[in-house]
């Protein structure tokens, strides 16, 4: 089986958050180096920064430096490498079947 490709992740992952009724911003910040590639916001108001790394790929040394810092004031910092992981992390409730 072929390894997906992270922009593929990356659709997949904002398909799924629009499915649960959020909305999945792309992230870019001109002359900021190491900022999460999305901006995650789900009903409710939780806000979250969000890596896709295909498979087996790793964090720079500036995400990583950019995720302490975003962590550090307290706000929500996830990496996904594959779709289990965005499955797992946005679960679409399943609706009861009323008739």
């Amino acid at each position: 089986m072929k390894t997906p490709r992270e922009s593929q992740i990356e659709r997949y992952m904002v398909r799924r958050v629009e499915r649960i009724g959020g909305i999945c911003f792309k992230f870019v910040s001109p002359g900021r180096v190491g900022v999460p590639d999305r901006v995650v916001v789900l009903p409710g108001g939780e806000v979250i920064f969000v890596e896709i790394k295909a498979p087996g790929g790793v964090l720079s040394p500036m995400q990583v430096r950019v995720h302490k810092c975003l962590k550090a004031l307290t706000a929500e910092v996830k990496t996904f490498w594959n779709t289990d992981q965005i499955d797992r992390y946005f679960p679409i409730e399943e609706q009861e079947d009323r008739t």
